[in-house]
């Protein structure tokens, strides 16, 4: 959405906004088309109990954390330079939940096409929550940022909070192409979750809200390509797995632990029975030969998942001699994804597992 729509569509969801107050009266909207000298797109007087109040319009055409600093920087000597009781308002298609939390620290209103709008004087509280998800973007571009190819420099960047990126070597090392770490780059500075320092590259500066966003976006369970049974218990199944590591290792096949099985062995919380595993084609057929597995559909003790994308290969972790297992973001996304007790591990893990590797080195 363009900014002249936004700038189209504020002034008559504004008017009627201030029209319904009873105390509220001789609304005036003024979009200001004649003297855009000024710094602000437009202004709203109106009358509450015989005082003169005054609104500041700034619209822009993103409702995210950069933008609508942008806005404030453009409003704030404006409201000085004002007369009377003023406040400033955002305009945005969608005023997300971090941007609002900026405007109202700095005593600054909104009002979003979404239905959202805020605006508070000392006499006048109007405060409106419809939408916590932005209702313009299309699913794609709702879940973009993780889709998996973007997903893989998340990771890489989330391993590394605190360390500065070229987007050459983030392409490079994420093995996706310039553009999309481009893109990826300037989602996360709108965000505020990174930034930009000229000739440092850029880093992440909010890794926890990342993960937050990540975790509420709604994580996708990974597609099951087995579920088996296997007669092997205790030792016996260890020695197993720990030869069908082995095999992989020298086949170049591809072999992992995963969700519960990582979990279990590094942060325990909620016993789920089985084994969980990644694999490819010629990892798969090493595990049914050294597990002798037989395909079941109900009461399988193991689970073998097929990779959304071959970025997964890349973030690995070392259990114990002879066995790999899922990165740590990788795990807690699994986790995520398995239900309420599953969400609860989740958490566990990332407060033993992830939280330490986001604050860096002490």
């Amino acid at each position: 959405m363009s900014p002249r729509e936004v700038e189209v569509a504020w002034a008559s969801q504004l008017q009627a906004l201030l029209d319904a107050s009873p105390i509220v009266s001789n609304v005036a909207i003024d979009p200001v088309p004649n003297h855009r000298d000024s710094g602000y797109d437009g202004k709203a007087d109106f009358i509450i109990g015989d005082e003169p109040h005054h609104l500041l319009i700034e619209c822009e055409s993103s409702g995210q954390p950069r933008h609508v600093r942008n806005a404030m920087a453009s409003l704030g000597p404006e409201i000085l330079r004002a007369s009377g009781l003023t406040r400033g308002l955002v305009v945005a298609p969608f005023i997300s939940l971090a941007s609002r939390g900026i405007l109202a620290d700095h005593n600054m209103g909104w009002l979003d096409l979404a239905g959202n709008a805020r605006i508070v004087f000392p006499r006048f509280h109007l405060e409106i929550n419809k939408a916590d998800r932005d209702p313009f973007a299309t699913k794609r571009e709702q879940r973009s940022l993780f889709f998996p190819k973007s997903a893989r420099l998340l990771k890489l960047l989330l391993h590394k909070p605190h360390l500065p990126w070229k987007v050459t070597e983030l392409a490079t090392q994420a093995n996706i192409s310039a553009g999309q770490v481009s893109n990826v780059r300037r989602a996360l500075i709108e965000r505020e979750w990174a930034t930009a320092e000229t000739g440092e590259g850029f880093r992440l500066t909010q890794p926890d809200a990342l993960l937050d966003a990540w975790r509420d976006d709604g994580v996708q369970a990974p597609s099951a390509v087995l579920r088996g049974y296997t007669l092997k218990h205790g030792r016996p199944l260890d020695a197993a797995m720990e030869a069908a590591f082995a095999e992989a290792t020298q086949h170049n096949a591809h072999l992992l632990l995963a969700s519960h099985s990582v979990a279990r062995r590094l942060a325990p919380y909620a016993r789920v029975a089985g084994e969980f595993f990644y694999a490819d084609a010629a990892g798969l057929a090493l595990l049914k030969r050294h597990l002798q597995l037989s395909t079941t559909d109900k009461g399988e003790n193991v689970t073998v998942f097929k990779p959304g994308d071959d970025g997964l290969w890349q973030e690995t972790m070392e259990l114990a001699p002879g066995h790999q297992g899922t990165g740590p973001i990788q795990t807690y996304l699994d986790l995520l994804s398995t239900g309420e007790r599953g969400r609860e591990a989740a958490e566990h893990w990332r407060a033993e597992k992830i939280k330490p590797l986001l604050a860096g080195p002490a």
